[in-house]
């Protein structure tokens, strides 16, 4: 990732905060004044300006006029998932189940296949999938946003509510009576475009974890794809290996 690609009052801002996440600088404490920043990072008043408005936005920091803004009590709405244990683990601490995460439906549709996902469900050329897209918020605040994709039959019987209130291959194997054997996962990171900046309500180019699952029948069909996409001030990863 090239960072002459961002605006640097984004990457400004950026690194403000980590400074805060590390405790560089803590709660209550001020930030240097804009006339500091604008030396020590070497832009424009306009920039700090803005960096700042987009911290004080996300509630790393409190302004005040006149003055120079003071850190703000930095909650830890962190959602840890465990790279280990069994897929039903994996699924309480992916949707956040402990911590009250919400979801809501963005839209469904009926598309043609993407090769990639075609690919991945054995499907032929020219079938159509549904496609289900969600966000999940903590808060109000959007943390995550999931991509689900299976062949059109599969879905019908789902409701909105079933999908909402419910994780997605919970709803999908109660509503087909239907036991997953396994899952494939992987996991790369990536950042936000335009299309996930809006979803997510964070900055173009904001770092983001992508993480693809493939779902599978006893009879190792695969039933479904699941792309997610986790912020990365709101997810951590976890392995832990025995020896």
């Amino acid at each position: 990732m090239q960072t002459e690609s961002i605006p640097l009052f984004i990457q400004v801002a950026e690194t403000i905060k980590a400074r805060i996440l590390n405790y560089e600088y803590s709660p209550g404490d001020s930030i240097p004044s804009a006339k500091e920043l604008e030396k020590e990072f070497g832009v424009s008043n306009i920039t700090i300006r803005r960096a700042i408005e987009l911290l004080a936005k996300i509630g790393c920091i409190i302004p005040k006029r006149g003055m120079r803004a003071r850190v703000a009590a930095q909650t830890k709405d962190i959602v840890e998932i465990e790279l280990t244990g069994d897929f039903r683990s994996w699924v309480d601490m992916a949707v956040g189940r402990k911590i009250g995460i919400t979801a809501k439906i963005l839209d469904r549709q009926i598309i043609d296949c993407p090769k990639p996902i075609r690919e991945l469900l054995s499907m032929d050329s020219g079938e159509k999938v549904e496609r289900i897209r969600r966000v999940r918020k903590l808060k109000e605040n959007p943390i995550s946003y999931y991509v689900n994709y299976s062949p059109r039959y599969y879905l019908k019987k789902l409701t909105n509510r079933e999908i909402e209130t419910h994780t997605f291959i919970e709803a999908f194997q109660k509503a087909y009576n239907i036991k997953l054997k396994s899952m494939e996962q992987k996991v790369r990171a990536t950042i936000a475009d335009m299309d996930l900046a809006d979803i997510l309500q964070v900055g173009f180019g904001f770092p983001l974890f992508f993480v693809q699952n493939v779902y599978y029948s006893a009879k190792e069909v695969p039933l479904a794809v699941t792309h997610m996409y986790y912020r990365s001030d709101h997810y951590v990863y976890t392995i832990k290996r025995d020896y």
